[in-house]
Order: C-alpha cells, then structure tokens, then sequence
C-alpha cells in the first residue's frame, strides 16, 4: 500500500489530460493499457501515455503480466519525454518522472534532467541538495560524471555570483558545501582542479586560513599536473604567513613558508607569479629578521653574550638575504655590540 501510494503521489505532478485519473480502478487496466499504447503511436502524445501508465501502476491487484507490461510501455514513454523535454526547465515534470517506478538507469537519467533544470531555473542549492538524494539512493550509479559536473557547475555559479539575496548576503558562502560535496565524493573528476581552488579563495576571503591551505594542498595531492597547482603551491607560503597575526611569530610556520616560496621561485622563475612569491619571500626573510633581532635585544637586556651574538649574527644574515637596508644597518649595530670589534 506505501509504494501505491507513492506511485499515485508521483502521478499527480504529471502533465494529466483531461479525463485521466491518478490511479485506475484494477478492472479499468487493461483500457488503461491500450490507451497508452494508442498515445504512443501518436507524435504528440508521450504525456498522455505516461498519465495513463503511471495511474495503471499505482493501481491495486496487478498480475504479474500486467505489471510487466506497464513496466515495458512505461520505459518507452519515459524515454521518449526525456528526450522531448532535453534542454527545458520542466523541473517539476522531470521530477515526477524520476520519481516513478523506472529501471535503474532511466530513473538516474531522468534525476539528472531534473538537476539540470533546477539549475538552468538558478535553483542551484536546490540542485545539488537534490543530487545529494539522488546519491543516496543509487549509490555509485553509472551516470557520476554527469552529476558531478552537475553539482560543480552549480557550486562555480554561486561562487562567481555576484548578485545578493535578501537585499545585503552574497551567494559565495553558499559555494562552500556544495564545492566541498563535490570534490568529497567525485574524487579525479576533471573539474576537480577549480573546484579545490575556489575553496581555497572562499576560505582565505573568510580569513580560515588552515581550510585555505588544506584545501590548497589537496588540489596539489590530487591534481599535481594541473595548472591550478602552481598557483596553489604558491598560495599555501603567503596563508601560512597570513595566519601569523601576533607580534610572537611562529619561526617554525615562517622557515616553512620560506622553504616553500625558495622552492617555488626554483622550478617557476619565469611565471607570472614569480614577483608576488618574491614578495612573499622578502616578507618572510623580514619576519624571520625581526624575530632575531628581538631575540637579540632580549639577549642583550639578560646579559646573554652568546644568545647575544648568535641572534644578531643569524639577524643580518638574513636581512642581507631579504634585502631590507634598515634591517641590515640595526643587525650590524647590534651584531657590532654583540662582538664589541666592529662589524664582519
């Protein structure tokens, strides 16, 4: 009695010609039948068909034979109208059709048409919450790459929206679960690459720069030959920077960052990249000079001559290498101190 319910539930938000009910009587079957197939050999009468079909399925007491028929008229019905409603927005038709009892395949197929005309109508969180349930109820269906490429063109378009909803809030957050859904559970789709690396741009806008990094080196771990990945891998350097807002710098993230950029700038000097990374790398020799030189001064202060020295002497070499001419002259001042014999 549930999946007749279901059945006539689903008729309901068919197209329904006059005179076509949403369940037949058992006894009125067979008329149901032969007007179907009648409506099938007409050019124009696929829904009418499927009215008929849909009504017949949901009806009770059906022999098997009976059944089997429906089942064979209705697979015919559907595919036709799938094919008559390609490219439309008849969202809530495709829907229906999804919803009724169809082999495998064609009720994917018929689910994907759906998500499409969701999305062509700009229901794009609509499109991809009604992905989510296509997923879960035909895992690992043959059609994944369609409805992958489906759930990442409707998280690129809120990621690149620039309109607002409710007068003031943008769609960009709106990008992050559906992007984060796609690249979780359609690992090596091709739209992987953009997919990671608008994430990484939603999350460093937000300032979540771990998720900006983590998603940076994802793309980087799945999509190393891509050409998103050098723009990544020069990313992940500046957000560790980024993410180090204290005066107390963390040394261990910034000799990271600086491994990482020194890297960078020696298999990529010609990119168009290349002046920001060095900007980032003289930013990063900067910090780490800074740092020395507190370091130094505290040194000084405790009356500490080796902490002393050792910090002002790894100070100016490091303001040489970032190429900071007031931190080279305080580094050799204080190295100069330090020694109490002058500059090297």
């Amino acid at each position: 009695m549930f999946l007749l319910a279901i059945l006539a539930s689903c008729a309901n938000h068919l197209p329904r010609p006059k005179g076509i009910p949403t369940v037949y009587a058992t006894e009125e079957v067979p008329q149901a039948i032969e007007a179907a197939r009648d409506e099938l050999l007409l050019g124009d009468g696929t829904s009418a068909a499927i009215a008929h079909l849909a009504a017949a399925q949901a009806a009770p007491g059906l022999t098997t034979e009976q059944s089997a028929t429906i089942q064979v008229l209705l697979v015919e019905a559907v595919s036709k109208r799938l094919e008559e409603l390609r490219g439309s927005n008849a969202a809530n038709e495709l829907e229906a059709l999804a919803e009724l009892e169809l082999p495998r395949d064609l009720a994917v197929r018929a689910s994907l048409a759906t998500a499409r005309a969701m999305l062509n109508l700009g229901e794009r969180v609509d499109c991809h919450n009604y992905l989510v349930k296509v997923d879960g109820r035909y895992p690992l269906h043959a059609r994944r790459a369609e409805s992958g490429r489906l759930l990442f063109e409707a998280g690129r378009s809120l990621a690149t929206d620039q309109e607002t909803y409710f007068w003031f809030r943008s769609y960009r957050p709106l990008a992050s679960p559906v992007l984060e859904y796609f690249v979780q559970n359609h690992p090596e789709h091709a739209d992987g690459p953009e997919a990671y690396a608008l994430l990484a741009a939603i999350y460093e806008e937000n300032r979540s720069f771990a998720e900006a990094i983590r998603r940076n080196r994802d793309l980087l771990l799945e999509y190393p030959g891509s050409h998103q990945a050098i723009a990544a891998r020069a990313r992940i350097p500046h957000l560790r920077l980024a993410q180090l807002s204290s005066p107390e710098y963390d040394r261990t993230e910034m000799k990271v960052a600086r491994d990482e950029l020194v890297s960078w700038l020696d298999d990529n000097a010609s990119h168009a990249m290349a002046d920001e990374v060095r900007i980032d790398l003289a930013d990063c020799m900067q910090r780490l000079t800074d740092s020395d030189l507190a370091i130094a001064r505290f040194y000084e202060t405790v009356e500490n001559p080796a902490g002393f020295e050792f910090h002002a002497r790894r100070a100016l070499e490091q303001a040489r290498e970032g190429g900071n001419k007031e931190q080279i002259a305080e580094a050799l001042d204080l190295l100069a101190q330090a020694t109490k014999t002058g500059a090297p």
